[in-house]
């Protein structure tokens, strides 16, 4: 019930715009395709119909699986309003001004919705029960400048590509693209997917951190044991051997905990996987503010 009751009004908010997509996207797309063979545009509309359902299930269901799910098809609906726009200059379909900057409009307020922290927080934390809070962690910089763009382009073009090529007859292409569309939009999701099972888990005796990408094992902080916890200083020494970094050098204010003892690590380096000991920890959760409320509110932060 605690975590239920902690879904944030922007998960409700683009769960409204994505219901009421086929009044903007879907229109000026029913517009553009208005000017295909008959037998192509109905395929090609009802894949769309099939991808807007799966995202408008994904956002009812308060899981990382489903968040990945949104994230990714969100801003591809951006892509598909901009297509249709074009498509319908194109082909002299009739499309309004008016409609053209709804459609564009409507897709681009969805996908900033879907990508906002609070969006994010209120579906991992679908995972949390009893006294349990999840919230993300930040992207790393250069994963999100230079890795997610190429690999979210993949998964959307891999995936939705194949399918136009068979619903408008290019058999050959189609059968060509198919296995290796397939096998770009896997990979590329469980890739993306693992950006959003990072996250802060504040648990009764403390909290932990769970990062994959940086450390082979969450680990514990224990209330008793966090001696400060806060912004971290602008002139700290990334390479002291005390610190473990987190952060991914991602934007955003990166918080600090210091404890009283050692904390048992294990992070992502390059050769063989080995245990250090740190009493610093570096990391930068989506929402650095709201995350050091709730430390207080715990009691964690003396």
């Amino acid at each position: 019930m605690a975590a239920t009751l902690r879904a944030h009004p922007t998960l409700w908010l683009f769960r409204l715009l994505w219901l009421i997509a086929p009044w903007s996207v879907g229109a000026a797309a029913s517009t553009a395709l208005s000017a295909c063979e008959s037998t192509s545009a109905r395929l090609v509309s009802i894949e769309l119909w099939a991808a807007w359902a799966l995202v408008l299930t994904a956002s009812l269901v308060r899981r990382p699986w489903a968040l990945t799910v949104v994230r990714v098809c969100a801003p591809a609906a951006i892509a598909i309003a901009v297509g249709s726009v074009w498509a319908a200059a194109a082909w002299g379909v009739a499309l309004s001004a008016s409609a053209a900057a709804t459609a564009i409009a409507g897709a681009v307020v969805a996908a900033a919705v879907a990508l906002m922290p609070e969006t994010g927080n209120a579906y991992v934390d679908g995972l949390s029960y009893g006294n349990e809070r999840r919230m993300l962690l930040r992207v790393p910089f250069f994963v999100g400048m230079a890795a997610v763009p190429p690999v979210w382009a993949a998964v959307v073009a891999g995936t939705g590509g194949p399918l136009v090529l068979w619903a408008i007859g290019a058999w050959a292409w189609a059968i060509t693209t198919t296995p290796i569309g397939f096998a770009a939009a896997v990979f590329g999701t469980r890739a993306l997917h693992q950006l959003a099972r990072r996250w802060v888990v504040f648990v009764p005796n403390g909290f932990v951190l769970h990062d994959r990408m940086a450390a082979h094992q969450p680990f514990l902080l224990r209330r008793a044991d966090i001696a400060a916890l806060g912004p971290a200083p602008a002139d700290i020494d990334l390479d002291a051997p005390d610190l473990l970094d987190l952060s991914g050098n991602a934007l955003g204010p990166v918080l600090v905990v210091e404890l009283n003892g050692d904390v048992e690590v294990v992070p992502r380096t390059r050769g063989v996987a080995e245990v250090v000991l740190v009493s610093r920890v570096l990391f930068c959760p989506t929402r650095p503010g709201e995350m050091l409320a709730e430390a207080a509110r715990r009691r964690i932060v003396r």
